[in-house]
């Protein structure tokens, strides 16, 4: 019995090392994510003050013409 509960141990031991590790990762990331998106705020509050200026203004600002309105605009 005492090999099987070592076993069973150290199988969960290394469960909660593998989940403490994903979680690091996952801080990481979304650590990443927030720096991004202020980022983007920092810019975009630039070109206009508020929200992402539209992609037909920026063309119709141009000069050039929207040829369609079923466009569809995609934010990455």
């Amino acid at each position: 019995m005492n090999t099987e509960d070592n076993k069973e141990l150290k199988l969960l031991r290394s469960k909660v090392k593998y989940l403490e590790d994903r979680m690091k990762v996952m801080t990481m990331s979304i650590g990443s994510i927030n720096n991004i998106l202020g980022r983007f705020q920092m810019t975009e509050n630039r070109d206009m003050g508020q929200g992402f200026k539209d992609i037909e203004q920026q063309l119709h600002d141009k000069g050039l013409a929207v040829v369609g309105k079923d466009i569809d605009h995609e934010l990455i």
